[in-house]
């Protein structure tokens, strides 16, 4: 299991793929706009993320997350996980959104895997996470 990208969204700036993606306690992802206001990192099934792209999804062209990641079985995730990238250390506080109800997959009755393959967190201690950094979880 480990990083496969990390982007941020700069405010009034397009989402950019960094090498690196500094977390804090209190800000989520640094230079993330989103994060920054309730400080939450978002992470995403890179393998979920190509699957939905495949199906014509709508999902992965509206939710863009700080962490793509890349070997990851979310549905072990619990509200509560606590998961290790590099020095930095994230609780999960959500696992799961809905579909949005524009989506093509949606409107035509079709399995999403976005509710299953992403997750929210909360920073419990911050540094820096670059992309191919191990995760794990406790």
């Amino acid at each position: 299991m480990r990083t496969h990208r990390l982007t941020r969204a700069p405010k009034d700036a397009p989402r950019e793929t960094v090498d690196t993606l500094t977390l804090d306690e209190h800000l989520g992802a640094v230079g993330d706009h989103k994060s920054e206001k309730d400080g939450s990192v978002s992470l995403l099934s890179r393998e979920a993320e190509e699957r939905i792209r495949d199906l014509g999804g709508l999902c992965t062209a509206k939710f863009a997350a700080n962490i793509v990641s890349e070997g990851v079985d979310y549905s072990e995730l619990r509200v509560g996980t606590r998961i290790t990238i590099g020095t930095c250390e994230l609780i999960i506080t959500r696992v799961g959104k809905p579909c949005y109800e524009a989506c093509t997959l949606a409107q035509t009755g079709k399995t999403c895997l976005l509710p299953q393959n992403c997750a929210f967190a909360r920073v419990a201690c911050g540094g820096e996470i670059k992309k191919h950094d191990e995760i794990t979880m406790d």
